[in-house]
């Protein structure tokens, strides 16, 4: 059994991502990290799970010793945070 998220069945999780953004005209790069994050557990307990990072115009430091973000790029990932979860808990019709 494979442990993708099936973006078909919770397209309602793209869409809300996708909408949220379009409204903060955010460039996306989709791509599948499989190993990175704690989402593999609960995909494969067979719980939806999509990662999510707004790390923006950000040398890529992850894990080195002078990982950092600027106070701007920081901020602004929370204000994509917020509006993602208002997306998320608008949704009308969730599948279980």
């Amino acid at each position: 059994q494979s442990s993708l998220t099936d973006i078909e069945k919770s397209s309602w999780w793209l869409k809300s991502f996708q909408q949220t953004f379009k409204e903060m005209n955010c460039k996306t790069n989709w791509t599948i990290f499989p190993a990175a994050t704690d989402s593999r557990f609960l995909r494969s307990m067979g719980y939806p799970a999509i990662g999510f990072s707004p790390i923006i115009n950000t040398p890529i430091l992850l894990h080195d010793h002078n990982e950092y973000l600027s106070i701007e790029v920081f901020l602004y990932g929370i204000d994509i945070y917020v509006k993602l979860i208002q997306h998320l808990a608008s949704e009308e019709t969730i599948d279980s």
